[in-house]
């Protein structure tokens, strides 16, 4: 395998661990909900999301990276909260593009009975997930397809119409960890073909700040986020800044719904039962939900 497949199904892996860590969860306002995150981790992510008390694991991770641990509830929550509400709007699709190890497909299927599912991700960790979620999970949903798909060289939008994909049926996209890591041209290609896509038809996406990219690692968490990046040898090429947001949905052919910021998002998802803000989240990262 080479190193580039290796990185990301590394990649998910990492993502999934953060996830189970939140899961377990003491307080019920943080706890996420992904009960099949622990699944997907080798030996070393499952030795460490065991550690005990909760309490314990969380310093340790916060000492690994800063914000990543608080950023996992935070994106799954807000993505979770969308697509709920999404469903129930009545979508008749649900693209996951960069899918990795997410679960909502099997988390949500009572919502999504009515919904075709389309996880477009690197044949790699697609093949991983499939043996896995087989062994794990008794009854996988039917209407679960399962495109392999790579960004920068593969055209997704004919992989997914191969599969039976429809852009006259309103469709929510999940674009979750990826957007930063690809050219601004293919960020864009992606977009308007969200746009092609029928009238109520939407995309929630998180994407770095361009001063991240460009070499401002001040952020919370910045720092370690950027060593981790250098390690991997994976850098980000895509940003935008706040201000920007609107104009770059606009040329996209798309309407920006909200675009929440780190502190927005504590405020919204890492609120404690006693009140408190848990903690911070990533500081270079937004979240943005863009409609047709």
């Amino acid at each position: 395998m080479n190193r580039k497949k290796q990185q990301a199904i590394k990649s998910a892996e990492s993502v999934a661990a953060l996830r189970a860590a939140a899961y377990k969860e003491k307080d019920k306002n943080l706890r996420c909900s992904d009960d099949l995150a622990s699944c997907f981790l080798n030996t070393p992510y499952r030795l460490l999301t065991s550690i005990r008390p909760h309490k314990l694991l969380k310093k340790i991770l916060h000492k690994m990276s800063p914000g990543s641990y608080h950023f996992a509830i935070t994106r799954t929550k807000h993505f979770d909260e969308i697509l709920k509400k999404e469903a129930l709007n009545g979508i008749e699709q649900l693209v996951i593009l960069g899918a990795g190890y997410d679960t909502r497909a099997i988390r949500f299927q009572d919502l999504l009975k009515s919904v075709d599912v389309y996880e477009v991700d690197f044949y790699a960790t697609q093949e991983n997930k499939q043996k896995i979620l087989h062994k794990k999970v008794k009854d996988i949903p039917e209407n679960i397809h399962f495109i392999p798909v790579d960004f920068n060289k593969d055209s997704f939008e004919a992989a997914l119409e191969f599969h039976g994909f429809e852009t006259d049926k309103k469709t929510l996209f999940l674009w979750e960890g990826v957007s930063y890591y690809l050219p601004e041209a293919v960020v864009r290609h992606i977009l308007r073909f969200v746009s092609s896509c029928k009238n109520g038809s939407s995309i929630v996406f998180d994407y770095a700040l361009e001063k991240f990219v460009k070499g401002d690692y001040s952020t919370f968490g910045g720092e370690e986020i950027a060593k981790w990046l250098k390690k991997i040898q994976e850098p980000f090429l895509f940003g935008l800044e706040p201000t920007q947001t609107t104009t770059f949905l606009t040329e996209c052919n798309l309407t920006l719904c909200s675009d929440l910021s780190p502190e927005e998002l504590e405020q919204k998802y890492l609120k404690t039962q006693s009140g408190e803000i848990a903690g911070k989240t990533l500081g270079h990262v937004h979240m943005a939900h863009a409609i047709v």
